[in-house]
């Protein structure tokens, strides 16, 4: 999901910063109400530049065009809502923006992977931790059945295993392959993560 800003995107972020300026000026309401905010948010260029704001965490670009009313669900061709960029490359105050405005934190990608999953991915527990604070079913599946715990215990976040617990997941939760978090661990031969797992009540 990683994306290095091209000379266009850069240039386009540039004028998303004074789209932000001018969403905040008293003007703004006459631009929605005359149906110039169809023209601002709804077009392929704004588009490009919402995932490449939520990718390098440009808050105020990303705050600008939720101002602006530009849907937030929108998706890339992988299906990455920008909420999902914005968790998946570890940046905070975006991911609040977005939550803030209602983004769905439940959304996931073609593989059936969500936010959460993407962040426990990369470890990065300060993103997983706001995640677990929406209403996302925390054992919602990907398509291969697995859960966040799975995800957990597959990559090794020891640390998150109890606390995914404690939000209700399904210690002995069964993927679409038949196995379990457990029998990963066991078939992988790594005693720490099952005995992370047996700790918190898998046992099978």
């Amino acid at each position: 999901m990683r994306h290095s800003l091209s000379v266009r995107r850069l240039v386009r972020t540039a004028a998303l910063t004074a789209l932000s300026a001018f969403l905040t000026a008293s003007c703004a309401q006459h631009v929605y109400q005359s149906g110039m905010y169809s023209a601002m948010t709804d077009t392929p260029h704004y588009t490009e530049d919402w995932f490449a704001a939520a990718r390098a965490g440009r808050t105020d670009i990303v705050q600008a065009l939720i101002s602006a009313h530009f849907p937030l669900e929108t998706t890339t061709h992988e299906g990455y809502t920008a909420l999902i960029l914005s968790a998946y490359d570890n940046h905070p105050e975006s991911l609040k923006a977005l939550l803030a405005a209602g983004a769905n934190a439940c959304a996931a990608d073609r593989n059936g992977n969500t936010a959460l999953m993407g962040a426990l991915f990369k470890g990065e527990t300060n993103i997983a931790m706001m995640l677990l604070d929406t209403h996302c079913d925390i054992d919602q599946p990907n398509n291969a059945g697995e859960t966040a715990l799975s995800f957990a215990a597959l990559f090794g976040r020891l640390d998150m295993i109890p606390v995914l617990v404690a939000h209700g997941a399904n210690a002995n939760h069964v993927d679409a392959r038949g196995a379990t978090a457990l029998q990963m661990a066991i078939a992988q031969h790594n005693p720490a993560v099952e005995d992370a797992l047996r700790h918190v009540g898998a046992t099978q």
